[in-house]
């Protein structure tokens, strides 16, 4: 499905080179903070495996859902092992 937003051309540049992308991934990050998609999800949506969804997420300043920091550590662990899918 094809989906056309017209944005003012200041939130177009404030996107940076490739505001396709980086739309998608602002959708998607709201998505998962809304609970209405998983990060492995959204992550799968951008190509991701399991651990570059979970780093990507992260990466955006957001916890992993319901895991403190050290349950983090060992999903990514995991993640590692399990070639990141």
């Amino acid at each position: 499905m094809e989906l056309r937003l017209d944005l003012p051309q200041e939130v177009v540049e404030a996107l940076g080179n490739d505001p396709e992308r980086e739309a998608l991934e602002a959708v998607l990050l709201f998505l998962v903070r809304e609970g209405k998609m998983s990060v492995a999800g959204a992550g799968g949506v951008l190509g991701f495996g399991r651990r570059e969804s979970v780093c990507w997420y992260t990466s955006h300043g957001f916890p992993y859902p319901d895991l403190d920091d050290r349950e983090l550590e060992d999903e990514l662990r995991y993640a590692a092992r399990d070639g990141g899918r």
